[in-house]
């Protein structure tokens, strides 16, 4: 079956889930005289996401070949996303990129390989790289006025409902740094555990009643932190790479996987021009990109208008009040948390504290719509919570206390991707596989699993102490209670029943 075929098979498939297998096999036969296995039918079917993904022009494809050397073509792939926009890309000029990096990739032993026409053509083919025309000078021509650049999205976004357009932008995240001028004093060791960084991609609709889990992007793949955690029971995605930062082959992975969610619904997503943000993407089905004009992103765009300063304001505010327990606690050295710690922080300031009216406030501040009517209570993201995080600074009694607004625009954090070279390009592919250890983290980051015993304790102990609390609602309490009795089922319910016997000690 051609890709085609198995693409129309997906479809009906889809629009008549009560189907059998074997029904599906006879129409198959019926529609396209293919006599085709059972099991080909289950795994095609098993796949229907990538299938109904794949652009049309792929349809007429029989058999995927896979490439001889993978991370050699995502190396190139990831080289041409990145310069697309500044060279005019020739086919000579990708084979002659693949020669260097196969002697940069291969020092050692370079293999005797012929990056032929024909190979060419099936790197294109796999990536989806086509011939474009270049028309007049339109890149390199700035817009003049903001009324002119707003006209021609508003003329977009006017087409979609508000809860079917989505921004998207990537933060830096020092998630270490602490309020202090001074990178150098007694309570920090030096600016290298200060600055380290995480990059995290934000996303969410124009009436923000969606916000998309997060990205998180760091330096390591696998982290000591990440030892004995389920990843799949946090809210958010974690990728990796040398420098922490956005990639052209990241962002598409992100734009992918969005368009799969999506399935039934058609939405807009405006993100900037950033150098790893690639402008073709093939195959999307549900996802249109929509791309903001260059020198405009400060002033138009949702994420930068506010939504990414409320994000890192409550981040801090949950990182600095662990700062404070920690001092409270003894416990050594409470500024140095790792990666898992941070995500923790991060998810819990994206989904429980930025609110929805924020959100909407800053997609009406930047004017995406050419009427809007409706009217949003003032967000929980002014001065109450500035304030709050003020104080939270005062009682860490630094000496010489950063202000607030500049904890928030800490300079060179929002570098989130730049141009890369070529070694840079070969490390965001194979990098990462060289130190799958945060060499970074001692011994005391991992996290050691507590037994059911112990988890049964603390939420025992936590129960009293909330209805010992004054201001306890029901509502938590009933959480708890949920809490403790999935604890409590895989004690009960997943164990044999005991007999009598049991519960007497055999001696030797």
């Amino acid at each position: 079956m051609t890709d085609e075929i198995r693409r129309a098979l997906c479809k009906h498939n889809k629009d008549n889930p009560s189907l059998t297998q074997k029904q599906l096999q006879e129409w198959v036969h019926s529609n396209y005289g293919l006599q085709v296995s059972q099991a080909t039918i289950s795994n095609t079917v098993k796949r229907s996401l990538e299938y109904l993904s794949l652009a049309p022009e792929r349809g007429d494809v029989k058999r995927h070949k896979p490439a001889k050397f993978p991370d050699l073509e995502k190396s190139l792939y990831e080289w041409i996303l990145q310069y697309q926009e500044h060279v005019n890309m020739t086919g000579e000029l990708i084979i002659e990129k693949a020669k260097k990096f196969m002697k940069d990739m291969y020092p050692v032993d370079t293999p005797d390989f012929t990056f032929s026409i024909g190979w060419l053509g099936k790197f294109k083919a796999r990536y989806g790289i086509k011939n474009f025309r270049r028309f007049g000078e339109s890149g390199s021509v700035e817009m003049e006025g903001m009324e002119d650049k707003l006209k021609s999205i508003r003329d977009k976004v006017d087409q979609f409902e508000m809860k079917d357009i989505f921004n998207m932008d990537e933060t830096g995240l020092f998630f270490r740094l602490q309020p202090d001028h001074s990178l150098a004093t007694m309570q920090l060791e030096g600016k290298k555990q200060d600055k380290e960084r995480l990059t995290v991609a934000i996303c969410c609709n124009e009436d923000g009643s969606e916000k998309l889990p997060l990205w998180i992007i760091g330096k390591y793949a696998k982290p000591r932190c990440f030892k004995n955690v389920n990843l799949n029971s946090l809210n958010c995605e974690y990728r990796a790479n040398k420098r922490a930062w956005m990639t052209g082959v990241l962002f598409e992975e992100y734009v992918r996987q969005l368009d799969k969610k999506m399935v039934g619904r058609k939405i807009l997503l405006i993100v900037d021009n950033c150098p790893a943000h690639p402008k073709i993407i093939e195959g999307l089905r549900n996802v249109e990109l929509f791309f903001l004009p260059p020198n405009t992103t400060s002033k138009i765009q949702p994420c930068d208008a506010g939504i990414i300063r409320a994000f890192k304001m409550h981040y801090r505010r949950r990182f600095y009040r662990s700062l404070l327990e920690g001092y409270e606690l003894g416990v050594p050295n409470p500024a140095k948390i790792n990666v898992l710690d941070a995500m923790n922080l991060a998810i819990s300031a994206w989904t429980m504290d930025v609110s929805a009216n924020t959100i909407a406030n800053c997609f009406r501040h930047c004017k995406l719509r050419s009427t809007d009517n409706m009217t949003f209570e003032n967000s929980d993201e002014g001065g109450e919570s500035t304030q709050e995080l003020q104080n939270l600074i005062k009682e860490l009694g630094y000496r010489n206390a950063m202000d607030v607004e500049d904890v928030l625009t800490y300079p060179e954090e929002n570098v989130v991707a730049q141009l890369l070279t070529d070694e840079e390009i070969i490390e965001s592919v194979i990098g990462i596989n060289k130190d799958d250890i945060d060499e970074e983290d001692d011994e005391s980051s991992t996290m050691e699993p507590p037994s059911r015993n112990e988890a049964i304790k603390a939420a025992i102990t936590l129960n009293n102490f909330l209805l010992s609390y004054e201001k306890t609602t029901p509502e938590v309490l009933t959480m708890l209670r949920k809490i403790r009795d999935e604890i409590q089922g895989e004690i009960d319910f997943n164990k044999k029943q005991k007999t009598i016997e049991s519960f007497f000690k055999k001696h030797s």
